[in-house]
């Protein structure tokens, strides 16, 4: 009677050691699914911090040559009021005319710095979908 109840007690044994086993078996499996997910993770936030860093990039020279172009502009439209001023023919220009002249220059100004908020909405909305799909993935 003491040799079976020691026989099922090794057999109850040897079942609780295969289900650990089991068990053990599917902590590593999930384990490794998190080491996986963990590092396609990081791959993505480095690349997207990588693509954020060329966006910026991009926009500080484009800013750069826009205001490179304006100045251009603005230095063009100076020399030619200095030319008319020099010729005297400036004093037939009325008031509204120099308020147009003012208004058409905040206009310039507005309009640039307009485009320029405009594509960093754009840009901040590219990395809020890209960031969504993200986290999306994992």
């Amino acid at each position: 009677m003491a040799e079976k109840l020691l026989e099922e007690m090794i057999q109850k044994i040897n079942a609780i050691m295969d289900s650990l086993d089991g068990t053990i078996a599917q902590i590593k499996k999930m384990n490794e699914s998190l080491d996986n997910m963990s590092q396609r993770f990081s791959e993505e936030t480095v690349s997207l911090t990588e693509n954020i860093r060329l966006i910026v990039e991009v926009l500080k020279q484009f800013r750069l040559q826009s205001s490179k172009s304006i100045q251009e502009l603005n230095e063009d439209f100076n020399a030619k009021i200095e030319d008319l001023w020099t010729k005297k023919s400036i004093e037939v220009i009325t008031k509204e005319e120099k308020k147009a002249i003012d208004l058409i220059k905040q206009a310039s100004l507005a309009v640039s710095n307009n485009l320029y908020y405009a594509q960093l909405l754009t840009i901040i909305q590219s990395i809020r979908e890209e960031t969504n799909r993200i986290i999306g993935k994992t």
